[in-house]
């Protein structure tokens, strides 16, 4: 049993094929632990889901404390955390049982769930001291458990991040790669600790450094499917390497990261249908029997009676919010003045000059216009030394020529032209990707092709009517 268990952190299908031999062996509730803990590694929630609500044949006096675990991971990985605190808190009540190893190692697991609940919430002090409690009891069995230690040494490191002690979490993630030179089989935390630390590199904006820790943790896993950690290290190397503006790198791990968090969230959607149904059938089978249960058996049915309507609540008002979203979204585009970058055959001929215009041949007309169009979707105009003479000789034609079209066909000046078409592009990036939320304004100017905050912000303004803070803020309440 505890050689499966430290397969969860070498590799997650071998823990799975080591837990199902245990289980067939009558391995009961420990089993389902380390199979659906190696599951959600994985990035499997449906079959996590699934045998967390699986009938044990064997029961024992931890029975109840095990089941809690199970199911309240479940609801976390999820992102259910409200729901994750109501499962566990009552479980934490009474920490008193005749069997010392095995509640010890329970509620280890369980204090340790509960920091991690808590982490997601934002309560930080309350992290802290569940933090505590789930080492206390850890070490009580240091040697059987000395991974849950140090995984509670990263959550430590990650609560003194959260509290903007940047120095103490380096400090502590530091010590922690040392100590795992060790533990050459703990792969998955090994991975865990140098995505951490690439993570701080990045917010020191020592750039290089965080993409060499981020390979590093990338490539401990490159053969093993421990996919949403993966799917994480894809997330952070592609900020890395939009920063430094290495486009090719940056396109790489964008696009692996949008494959496998799509493929997780379509999982993670069934999963939570599945979670709806089981919870439902699991109450139904226990209120048969409430009147025979104990009081926290009882008080457990009611619990997951309540998160069946929470949860349905809760996916209520998800669709909901996304509904008021995406029209918010229409609404506040259809302010923005845009022009029609592309101009049709009818709205050519409908142009009508409104000063005396150069007369350029229409052949060359169209070929600047083809011209025109091929640069909006190159994105060349993010570069901040675009300028007309540059266009003009991309294009092959000149600066006259060159001005005349916009001004006859796009109804504005070069810069008028340039700045409307890199204000539209920071806006679909910050609509489409919410990480960007997180930067400076100066940061997003500076992807945009403009020079300064002072300009970017004033022209941001004057076509969108709100300044870039104001947008932002916009999104981050949606």
């Amino acid at each position: 049993m505890e050689n499966s268990f430290i397969k969860l952190y070498e590799n997650p299908d071998v823990a799975i094929h080591a837990a199902k031999e245990v289980r067939n062996d009558g391995g009961g509730w420990f089993t389902k632990d380390i199979l659906t803990r190696a599951y959600l590694l994985k990035g499997d929630y449906l079959s996590s889901v699934r045998d967390a609500f699986e009938k044990s044949t064997l029961e024992n006096e931890n029975q109840e404390l095990l089941s809690g675990l199970i199911i309240a991971r479940e609801f976390y990985f999820l992102n259910l955390y409200e729901q994750t605190s109501k499962i566990i808190e009552p479980l934490l009540q009474d920490t008193k049982s005749t069997d010392k190893k095995v509640s010890n190692a329970v509620y280890a697991k369980l204090f340790q769930l509960n920091t991690r609940n808590l982490i997601a919430l934002k309560k930080l002090d309350e992290a802290e001291k569940s933090l505590l409690k789930s080492s206390n009891f850890a070490k009580n069995n240091k040697n059987s458990f000395v991974l849950i230690l140090k995984e509670n040494e990263f959550l430590k490191a990650t609560i003194a991040l959260e509290k903007g002690n940047r120095p103490e979490a380096r400090k502590i993630a530091d010590r922690l790669l040392k100590d795992l030179s060790s533990l050459p089989r703990a792969t998955y935390l090994f991975s865990v600790i140098q995505q951490f630390r690439g993570q701080l590199f990045f917010e020191e904006q020592h750039y290089d450094q965080a993409i060499e820790c981020l390979n590093s943790s990338l490539n401990a896993i490159d053969k093993i499917n421990y996919i949403p950690l993966k799917s994480s290290i894809y997330e952070d190397l592609a900020k890395n390497y939009l920063v430094i503006k290495n486009n090719e790198e940056f396109e790489l791990y964008k696009n692996k990261y949008r494959e496998t968090s799509k493929l997780l969230e379509e999982d993670k959607k069934e999963a939570r249908l599945e979670l709806i149904k089981l919870s439902t059938e699991l109450s139904t089978e226990n209120n048969k029997v409430i009147l025979h249960q104990k009081k926290m058996q009882l008080r457990y049915i009611i619990g997951i009676s309540l998160l069946l309507v929470l949860l349905m609540v809760y996916i209520f008002i998800r669709e909901v919010q996304k509904s008021k979203t995406l029209i918010k979204q229409i609404k506040f585009f259809r302010t923005i003045n845009f022009k029609q970058t592309e101009v049709s055959k009818e709205e050519v001929k409908a142009k009508e000059p409104l000063k005396k215009q150069l007369i350029i041949p229409k052949e060359t007309e169209k070929e600047i216009l083809n011209g025109l169009q091929q640069f909006e979707q190159s994105k060349k105009y993010l570069d901040n030394n675009m300028s007309l003479p540059t266009l003009a000789g991309e294009l092959n034609t000149n600066t006259k020529y060159l001005s005349e079209i916009i001004n006859k066909y796009k109804d504005k000046n070069f810069n008028s032209y340039i700045n409307e078409l890199r204000i539209k592009y920071i806006i679909h990036l910050l609509s489409t990707d919410r990480s960007y939320l997180q930067y400076k304004i100066s940061y997003i100017a500076e992807i945009g092709g403009f020079t300064s905050h002072s300009a970017f912000t004033n022209i941001f303004k004057a076509v969108t009517g709100m300044s870039p803070h104001e947008y932002m803020q916009t999104l981050r309440k949606d």
